[in-house]
């Protein structure tokens, strides 16, 4: 009782985040649990709920649900953020967390064992070491989802075609029912082949260009004994049809029609190689309520706040602004960085917190008789900032 508790949103805090974050980044995968405690105590009563859990969380694959992406010895912070959107709309993005693969990390950081995908996004050559590592993952069970790279192995190799580069065409996907689709996109100026010499029946050829010479544009490759699966693509699955650089009017409009049906191809590869694209819903956003265990101190907090809020009861703040009021109104908007408080709760309740049973367990003398408490919110860490 004679320390006083570091609690201010400060550049220690934030470099202690970071830190923090950075050491779990590439976490060990044998410190991560298939299942969490509370489900290794009641399995056998709660087998299929607990097994759903925990799947969901580690994945069937047994890796950590990190996805990486490639994108060269470019730092490329405009195409990770590119990638990463175009993935966070098709995946659940509650289930995985998506990090970029620096160039410098590929030799020494330890994703190997703690990625479940493995996304190549550049187009220059892959030097031998990391293709190695590259290899590697496969041979462990990773999966990689190649687009417009370099990187190919066993029976495939790339062959480029100059007049197909930055080019619109009609390609013909077969999908994991059997049946086709047809969709334009823009291609890379390199095209598949089989590699005559090679044991090609690990090769499945998933789409060709509806062209005279059919050419092969995304492949499925097989690998190992521990289930790695590689699908390399030549046709620009990844790219927003806003930031595609293509040659007429008439280009863009084949592919703006196209669009959904790339994000149906893409959804369809992402589930073959094992990941879960059931988008959940995201939640509305709730008013925070300002709630106290002691009149007393709730009296002088709220005495304090009026000397700190402006004539309308607002607070700003560089990340969220507080507008204080005495009621909820339904028609009142709250957003990422404007939310509503709650003062006067006489009737509060919530299924998620009980103020009652807080009161009943809390044994201090001021800390925690003032709370801000809130259903659905994007993060604690912006709501306290400054």
């Amino acid at each position: 009782e004679h320390h006083h508790l570091h609690l201010s949103s400060c550049h220690e805090c934030l470099q202690l985040e970071n830190s923090t974050i950075e050491s779990v980044r590439f976490a060990s995968a044998e410190n991560i649990p298939e299942l969490s405690d509370d489900c290794n105590s009641k399995l056998e009563e709660k087998n299929n709920d607990c097994l759903a859990r925990g799947i969901k969380r580690v994945n069937l694959a047994g890796k950590p649900p990190n996805v990486l992406i490639y994108l060269g010895s470019e730092t490329a912070k405009v195409e990770f953020e590119q990638v990463k959107s175009i993935l966070q709309e098709c995946i659940d993005a509650d289930s995985y967390t998506i990090y970029q693969l620096h160039e410098e990390q590929v030799l020494k950081a330890p994703w190997i064992d703690n990625s479940l995908l493995l996304i190549i996004a550049t187009d220059e050559a892959i030097s031998e070491e990391n293709h190695k590592q590259f290899m590697k993952f496969l041979s462990k069970g990773g999966k990689i989802l190649g687009f417009s790279s370099s990187f190919t192995f066993d029976g495939i190799q790339i062959k480029r075609k100059s007049k197909l580069k930055k080019t619109v065409h009609e390609l013909v996907v077969s999908k994991m029912d059997n049946t086709e689709i047809k969709l334009n996109l823009l291609v890379s100026g390199c095209i598949f082949e089989k590699v005559m010499k090679e044991d090609t029946s690990k090769v499945k050829t998933l789409s060709r260009l509806n062209n005279a010479d059919k050419d092969i544009v995304v492949v499925h490759l097989s690998y190992g004994d521990s289930g790695g699966e590689a699908i390399l693509s030549q046709a620009h699955l990844e790219l927003d049809i806003n930031s595609v650089d293509v040659q007429t009017e008439d280009d863009f409009n084949l592919l703006k029609i196209s669009n959904t049906k790339r994000f149906e191809v893409l959804k369809e590869i992402l589930i073959s190689l094992g990941l879960s694209c059931e988008l959940n819903e995201i939640p509305m956003l709730t008013p925070i309520y300002l709630l106290s265990s002691d009149e007393e101190i709730n009296l002088a907090f709220l005495k304090w706040l009026e000397g700190s809020v402006d004539a309308e009861g607002l607070k700003p703040s560089s990340k969220v602004s507080l507008k204080f009021v005495t009621s909820w109104e339904s028609k009142m908007e709250i957003t990422p960085s404007f939310m509503q408080v709650i003062t006067e709760v006489g009737s509060f309740s919530s299924e998620h917190f009980s103020l009652k049973t807080y009161q009943q367990n809390l044994q201090t003398k001021k800390l925690g008789k003032i709370v801000l408490f809130t259903e659905v919110t994007t993060t604690t860490m912006n709501l306290l900032d400054g």
